[in-house]
């Protein structure tokens, strides 16, 4: 039905699980032999019911955490699953349309998150065409200020 959000993920977890685990689990064994710690997974919508099993094989960094549609974030993931689990997006890039302040605030709504470790903050996808240029160029500024 064109324009109806889902409430979860496309597969149902406990298929996914059960047919796709497994593979997830052979390749990142392989690469824990060979001392690949970080796994990323490409993972688009709402995807907290499948990090449990994305988690128990070996999958533990979620790209990209999609803030606009979704609302995702690291924290609450980082709250159940520890610090294990890491993320890269989960800046919200409807920022880009407004003003410096704008900017400043995501900053320091991310700080705490990716003062942590295993977060880097980024938007999602691409730019939205609204976004004004030196926006995003400001952003970029700021983030190396802030962080280093």
């Amino acid at each position: 039905m064109p324009g109806r959000r889902t409430a979860g993920p496309l597969v149902r977890p406990a298929f996914f699980k059960r047919a796709v685990g497994p593979h997830y689990k052979r390749f990142t064994d392989l690469l824990h032999q060979y001392g690949i710690n970080i796994v990323s997974l490409d993972c688009d919508g709402k995807i907290d019911a499948l990090i449990p099993t994305w988690l128990e094989n070996g999958v533990n960094t979620m790209f990209p955490i999609e803030v606009g549609t979704w609302h995702a974030s690291l924290t609450p993931w980082r709250e159940k699953y520890g610090r294990e689990i890491r993320g890269v997006g989960g800046m919200d890039k409807k920022v880009f349309a407004f003003d410096y302040q704008a900017i400043d605030e995501e900053i320091e709504r991310l700080r705490p998150i990716v003062e942590l470790g295993g977060f880097i903050p980024c938007p999602d996808h691409r730019i939205p065409p609204d976004a004004k240029w030196e926006n995003v160029q400001y952003y970029c500024e700021q983030m190396r200020k802030v962080f280093g």
